[in-house]
């Protein structure tokens, strides 16, 4: 299928891309908040996908859609657990200051690489959730566990403010 194929397909829809490992403990947590949010009933304009590692694959999941929200495991030095959301400016400024994902380099050149291929959704957001332990196993930490939920709630709440 064409790039056009595609923009045409996925316009006026929202990827929700889980980001991470999910056999290293906490890093999974943006594989397991897209599992929570595929759970829910979903407007049929939202599509949840699990990316992974994608580093410079992250162009083909961006290609086509008319917003992407991107969730991933995210260094910011607040207590594990903790949320919050960023735009794409914010990732590109904290990234350089070494602060952000646990796959900032990847994450990074990504997008650097989707934008110079001028193929950027029309709206990216990043949710980050602050890691407890990135040790292998596929349990997250308690702190994360507990507060994925709401990081979930969140992105479902301003999903449906976007829409109004």
């Amino acid at each position: 299928m064409t790039a056009m194929g595609c923009e045409s397909q996925h316009r006026d829809m929202t990827l929700i891309l889980g980001i991470g490992n999910p056999l290293q403990g906490d890093d999974g947590a943006g594989i397991r908040a897209v599992e929570l949010l595929a759970e829910r009933n979903l407007p049929a304009n939202i599509r949840v996908e699990e990316a992974g590692m994608p580093g410079w694959g992250l162009p083909a999941w961006l290609e086509g859609w008319s917003s992407v929200i991107i969730v991933d495991a995210v260094r910011m030095g607040q207590a594990p657990g903790t949320w919050r959301c960023f735009s794409p400016e914010e990732v590109r400024l904290v990234t350089e200051d070494n602060l952000l994902s646990l796959h900032q380099t990847d994450l990074t050149n990504g997008l650097a690489l989707a934008q110079a291929l001028d193929i950027l959704p029309d709206s990216l957001i990043f949710y980050g959730i602050e890691p407890g332990s990135t040790d292998y196993g596929m349990d997250l930490s308690p702190a994360v566990n507990h507060n994925l939920p709401e990081l979930v709630d969140k992105i479902l709440a301003d999903l449906g403010n976007s829409e109004a």
